[in-house]
């Protein structure tokens, strides 16, 4: 007589893959199955099939949080975006230019400390910060390392250089470079907190600032 083949586990995963609603009507059946402890607190499969359920919904609802926290950010970050790209619009000069960047940066992005370098000969009026010395620019350019912006932790010496200052509390920063039509120089923001910037950060929206920069003073007298 020959020998009826034996299932294997794999044989009746498939199977209950392919027949869903096998347990459907067998509610004798569903009541003398077990799943193991340590699977779980679920005693039988309708129970951990609710578990699993329940666990989904969680993650779900936590992913579905998390988008609608990250869009909320984006539309704060944009409207603060507008606001100061209006303002270096409206601008009547250089020295509005920096009242705007201070303002937004200080009041909308708390930011710790900022600076804006111009790369020029012109006698420019405090707060404008000028770099005159080509050695100067060069310096400040090798920070860069061939890249438009940087950001993260910097010896304190390098930190104040792209704050144009000569020493500064500031322990992580951003900046970015103005490349303009014969307007150059280098926006930069820093935080007291060594973590604050990080290397691995995002610096689009200070790239997308130093444009509108580039841009936006040869178009404005300097007073």
């Amino acid at each position: 007589m020959s020998q009826q083949p034996r299932l294997t586990e794999a044989d009746v995963a498939e199977f209950l893959q392919d027949h869903p609603d096998f347990f459907i009507g067998k509610d004798d059946l569903l009541a003398e199955m077990r799943i193991p402890h340590n699977t779980g607190p679920a005693t039988s499969l309708v129970e951990r099939q609710l578990s699993v359920h329940r666990e989904r919904n969680v993650e779900l609802r936590q992913r579905l949080s998390d988008l609608l926290e990250n869009a909320r950010r984006n539309d704060q970050l944009f409207e603060k975006s507008r606001r100061l790209v209006l303002a270096l619009i409206e601008a009547e000069s250089w020295l509005n230019v920096q009242a705007a960047l201070d303002d937004s940066f200080r009041n909308d992005f708390n930011v710790d400390t900022w600076a804006l370098l111009h790369f020029t000969e012109r006698n420019l009026e405090p707060p404008l910060i000028t770099i005159r010395s080509s050695e100067r620019q060069r310096t400040i350019h090798r920070l860069f390392k061939g890249h438009r912006a940087v950001c993260g932790q910097l010896p304190e010496a390098d930190i104040a250089t792209l704050l144009g200052c000569q020493s500064t509390d500031a322990r992580s920063v951003a900046a970015a470079q103005v490349r303009g039509q014969g307007n150059n120089g280098v926006l930069t923001v820093a935080s007291q907190d060594p973590s604050y910037y990080r290397s691995s950060m995002d610096t689009l929206f200070l790239d997308y600032i130093a444009d509108i920069l580039a841009l936006r003073l040869p178009q404005i007298p300097v007073v």
